[in-house]
This record gives C-alpha cells, structure tokens and sequence, in this order.
C-alpha cells in the first residue's frame, strides 16, 4: 500500500487481509474474462462483453454491499455477479445460451444482465421505490456505461 494523505485516511479501516481478498476477487474475475473471452472469439459463447479494466469498480462496489442490498446490472458486471455468489459456470450458460437465465436474482441479489441498453436503471428505479415504500433498509445499485447515458429512459 502507498500511503496518500488524500486517500490514506478514506481506507484506514480496510486491513492487509481484507486488501488481500479485494485483490484476490479482482485477479480471479480478470481470469474468468480472459477464458470467456476467449470462448466467445472461438464460437462457444454466443457473447461476452469483457470487463476489462473495470475489474476494481465492480469488485470494490459489490463488496461493499450488504447481503440483502440489490444490484441489477448491464451485460458488463460480470465482476458483481461474482461477488454477490453467482458461479462462473452459470455466468457461461447465460452467455451460452443454454438457460434463460443463468440463476435466480434472488438467490444472489443480483440480476441477470440486462441486454437492452439503460433497461436496468428502470428496473433499479422501480424496485428502490419498493424498498422505500416497504420502510427496508436496502440499497439498491444499477450500473451502467457511458452509452446508457445517452438513452431518454436512463436521464
């Protein structure tokens, strides 16, 4: 760890083992990327939007979560997906094409991805106004890239 005094103070809390794990899932999900990109160029996925660089974003954002906080996700999250509990196998199946799903959302508190571009943000949108109006205390995630912001129904 370099010490900051910007950023030293932020992550005081966050141990050698905790960074440890946080690096671990980070290693393991860029792996999980690299295989499924590779499946995807030779014809065994039908797609697979690789996460590339985005490995600490998904990782340091999911882990952040409680366990009953909910994550809908674009075609990208695959990281998220990993640390909310999805297997690497059903991740494939999904990508495969060989389920309709690949897991239930509510085993993991994380949505299959949404294809269509900005669609999880109305999803997010709808199902935080549930938990608002429940009285939970539950967080709610979307994550989206750049391209959804230029969709009407995400603004």
């Amino acid at each position: 760890r370099v010490e900051n005094s910007a950023f030293t103070p932020l992550v005081a809390d966050i141990g050698d083992e905790q960074l440890a794990a946080l690096y671990e899932d980070m290693v393991v999900v860029r792996r999980i990327d690299t295989e499924a990109t590779a499946l995807q160029r030779q014809g065994e996925l039908a797609l697979w939007a690789p996460l590339l660089g985005q490995e600490a974003a998904q990782v340091g954002s999911a882990r952040a979560l409680a366990h009953d906080d909910f994550a809908f996700t674009s075609f990208r999250e695959h990281g998220v997906a990993y640390c909310r509990g999805v297997e690497p196998t059903a991740m494939l199946q999904f990508w495969r094409g060989s389920t309709q799903s690949g897991w239930n959302p509510r085993d993991h508190n994380v949505t299959a991805p949404a294809i269509i571009v900005g669609a999880q943000t109305l999803h997010a949108t709808g199902y935080a106004m549930g938990v608002k109006l429940d009285g939970a205390d539950t967080a709610v995630i979307a994550y989206f890239g750049d391209g959804a912001t230029s969709q009407g129904d995400v603004s």
